[in-house]
């Protein structure tokens, strides 16, 4: 058996979050990254992925400085969203996708909620239904378990917040980047793995 931990880096601009995403700002894909992951929580396939976005191309100074995804590289790799949906669903197989949303509970969609948007604001249809489920909620469980006092982390935090940066310092890569966050999230399990699996087994 085996499941996928899934992320995405959307359009964003500063002050976006506490303005309410005013006028014309719309949370457009432009890097999908995922693991598909065994049971035993080994990596069996990758997927990153660059997405042109439409309503807003060019990407505001504050997305490059936070993410280290720049225009120019979507002007050179990035595809229409929708070749990058049916290839994300390829690579799916069928699998429930894990994203991380802290405060959610475990079955809200968390970043699904972004594709979801994207097939609005693209006006497509779902090839397939997705079963997503949030891996923060599995993460409160753990770090409560353990007395690890956390109030609250993005997916990117998650190898700091447990000292084991060093896992993913292979990438050369930063926090808020998709490719590394699902790192993060991969190597949070392995952190507590025993416990993990025993959370995430009912699914996987």
């Amino acid at each position: 058996m085996s499941f996928v931990i899934f992320d995405t880096e959307y359009t964003t601009w500063k002050g976006c979050i506490e303005n309410g995403w005013l006028g014309n700002q719309k949370k457009e894909i432009v890097q999908i990254a995922a693991l598909k992951v065994s049971d035993n929580l080994d990596v069996i396939d990758t997927f990153n992925i660059l997405c042109k976005p439409t309503v807003n191309p060019v990407l505001s100074e504050y997305f490059e400085n936070l993410t280290g995804i720049t225009n120019g590289m979507v002007a050179k790799d990035g595809v229409p969203f929708l070749s990058a949906y049916e290839r994300f669903v390829d690579f799916i197989d069928g699998n429930i996708c894990f994203s991380h949303g802290w405060g959610g509970d475990y079955f809200s969609k968390s970043d699904g909620l972004i594709i979801d948007e994207n097939l609005r604001i693209n006006n497509i249809k779902p090839l397939k239904t997705i079963e997503y489920r949030n891996i923060a909620a599995i993460f409160m469980e753990l770090y409560a378990k353990h007395n690890i006092d956390i109030k609250k982390q993005s997916s990117g935090q998650i190898v700091n917040l447990l000292n084991i940066k060093d896992k993913i310092s292979s990438l050369c890569l930063d926090e808020h980047n998709a490719f590394v966050d699902v790192y993060s999230i991969l190597e949070g399990l392995k952190f507590f793995k025993t416990d993990a699996i025993m959370l995430l087994k009912n699914d996987i």
